[in-house]
């Protein structure tokens, strides 16, 4: 074969504090071709893009660039050598106050030794957006842009480089479907320039749709490289869990209760929610299906009183009830678990035990003093009892995978009991395994009597998962179902303004 254009990883192993993240793992990447990595929460698959784009410079084995051995123990190592990475969190990788076309020049304009006019600027930033088919405001302050729009501008920054392999980290995650598919267009695009990228993702029906060949990692080794086309999906999940996929959802419950925990009539927001009205019982799911820009996340916040909205009537645990702030609603025993889980469910950069305890009130306070000890204790039943993968309470919540991150959102309100809890796109950016995980945590609360209202835009988890279906479109509740009598086709036609024939 060509050894030209090439990229091999030959024999990765890399370790940190004793555990071994990566072991022997082998990987290739040609130009013009579209390599999907993927494999459960913890794999290594960012680990081992962390080595090639350079973040980790311990590693021992080979890395050869068209047949030719390389060293890259750096950041500028690896871009020197055309690789780029484009990772999940965006936002860590731009400057919010600086223009478009700014971030995109970014790099050349941290180099130094030349004097750049602004003209000069802005024309070499059009003609990287240029080369994506993407048009963008490059006088707009990157604050200003979309999820969407900000990873065109890392895209974009990465050509203004000599780039030949372009790592995609989860780029879907954030993205509805009209926006994931304008980012295929974009990488098809590459993919037809020369560009090599790698794909990594959770979503098996975008690696096959996207991707031409295939790697699945597991507990840091290398299970299979092989052509896209060889495996169905539920073979590619299976080699993820290492295991047969039967049913990754539990058994269905039996019917739960005729108590209501929570009713509400002719809820308004102030821009999109409009009559909203429903009713969720002890010991049930409750899903909220919709598309993107339906209301699924304006209801979920509404109800948790963190926007503002006004309701005709409303019942919480049989006593008249508003929605009126985050601080009442904690008071009243509800909980939200936000979509933007890194934003506004955890604080990222503090330990799993403050994240685990930041709801307790004063549960681990004496004579105005905070407990640590008790905290610490608190968080170790949290993580055994939720199988959150961690080095223990002290690790810092960043160091964890999506899943384990969600656990953690999901545990810090057990120690207030929550009766009430309101998920928001729980599995966005999870992998399979850590799915089946959180439903059948789910799953165990509402067999505990909790009432759990469960919003996605992903309709095969909501028949899996709930017992009734309330489909959102344009802010209104269009259709009211149940799980067990409908199917996603049902519930698209719905979520789309549309009704059965």
């Amino acid at each position: 074969m060509n050894a030209a254009n090439r990229l091999e990883m030959r024999q990765i192993s890399i370790a940190f504090g004793g555990f071994n993240a990566l072991s022997g793992v082998d990987f290739s990447l040609e130009g013009r071709s579209v390599h999907a990595l993927t494999g459960a929460n913890g794999a290594g698959k960012s680990t081992l893009m962390a080595v090639l784009s350079g973040a980790y410079g311990h590693y021992s084995g080979t890395i050869l660039l068209d047949g030719q051995p390389v060293e890259i123990r750096s950041p500028r190592d690896a871009k020197r050598l055309g690789i780029h990475l484009v990772q999940q969190e965006v936002d860590v990788a731009l400057v919010p106050t600086l223009s478009v076309a700014e971030n995109i020049m970014l790099d050349r304009l941290a180099e130094g030794g030349q004097l750049w006019r602004w003209g000069e600027i802005r024309r070499q930033a059009a003609a990287m957006l240029a080369q994506l088919d993407v048009s963008l405001d490059l006088r707009r302050a990157v604050d200003r842009c979309s999820l969407a729009e900000k990873q065109q501008i890392l895209l974009a920054r990465a050509l203004s480089h000599h780039c030949r392999f372009l790592i995609l980290d989860e780029p879907t995650a954030p993205l509805d479907q009209h926006e994931s598919e304008r980012l295929f267009a974009v990488v098809r695009r590459l993919q037809r320039s020369g560009i090599g990228v790698v794909f990594i993702s959770h979503r098996i029906h975008e690696l096959r749709e996207i991707c031409d060949r295939l790697t699945v990692l597991r507990d840091g080794r290398l299970i299979e490289s092989v052509p896209m086309a060889q495996l169905s999906g539920e073979q590619i999940v299976e080699k993820m869990l290492g295991h047969r996929l039967d049913d990754i959802y539990p058994p269905r419950r039996p019917p739960f209760s005729a108590d209501t925990l929570l009713s509400i009539q002719g809820l308004h927001d102030e821009h999109l929610l409009r009559d909203i009205s429903l009713t969720l019982r002890k010991g049930e799911v409750l899903g909220i299906a919709g598309l993107a820009g339906a209301g699924k996340t304006e209801l979920c916040k509404a109800l948790f009183g963190a926007s503002r909205s006004r309701i005709t009537r409303g019942e919480l645990h049989g006593r008249p009830w508003k929605p009126r702030s985050p601080h009442r609603s904690v008071e009243n025993r509800l909980a939200l678990i936000p979509e933007e889980r890194r934003k506004e469910g955890i604080f990222i950069e503090e330990s799993v035990a403050m994240n685990l305890s930041v709801t307790a009130d004063n549960s681990f306070s004496r004579w105005s003093l905070f407990d640590h000890r008790q905290a610490r204790r608190w968080a170790e039943e949290v993580i055994q009892k939720l199988g959150v993968r961690t080095t223990g309470p002290q690790q810092q919540l960043r160091r964890l995978s999506g899943g384990n991150q969600q656990k953690v959102a999901i545990g810090k309100w057990l120690r207030n009991d929550a009766d009430v809890l309101i998920f928001d796109e729980p599995t966005k950016g999870v992998d399979v395994k850590a799915k089946t995980d959180l439903f059948e945590l789910i799953d165990g609360l509402a067999r505990e009597g909790k009432g759990v209202i469960y919003a996605s835009g992903e309709f095969a988890e909501l028949i899996g998962l709930c017992d009734r279906i309330c489909v959102l479109w344009d802010g209104r509740i269009v259709a009211e179902v149940a799980a067990s009598q409908t199917d996603e086709e049902t519930l698209l036609l719905y979520s789309t303004g549309g009704t059965p024939a």
